[in-house]
């Protein structure tokens, strides 16, 4: 073999590689997985509730939320599920968990709402 010939193999080898590997750092997509997330995200708005993290219409709002998330997970498995299934999934909870954290950290349930913290600027005249 040329060198020439080594260099283009080489360089192909490589590509190949790493159009193999790109997708395998990639998040992996697992319905068992994407089910327990999903039912670990109904037993954390719960806790949060009762806990009075959050309302009650809060908790309410996301609770439907994750039951359109279980009835969709239930429609897609009956197919089997496609890779854009699986990523709809998967962004429905992240923007779910991401508004049960905004939920909890708005202060709209809590025993100092409407109180001034450090972070609050006061005029004093």
């Amino acid at each position: 073999m040329t060198t020439a010939k080594k260099i283009v193999a080489s360089a192909l080898a490589a590509s190949l590689a790493m159009g193999i590997a790109v997708p395998a750092s990639a998040a992996v997509y697992n319905a068992g997985n994407l089910r327990a997330e999903i039912a670990q995200l109904d037993s954390q708005i719960n806790r949060a509730e009762a806990r009075r993290t959050i309302s009650h219409r809060e908790a309410q709002q996301l609770d439907r939320q994750v039951d359109r998330l279980q009835d969709t997970f239930r429609a897609y498995a009956r197919g089997g599920f496609t890779r854009y299934e699986l990523a709809s999934l998967n962004n429905g909870i992240a923007q779910v968990r991401s508004q049960l954290r905004d939920q909890r950290w708005d202060g709209n349930n809590r025993a100092d709402a409407g109180r001034y913290n450090r972070y609050d600027t006061v005029r004093h005249r």
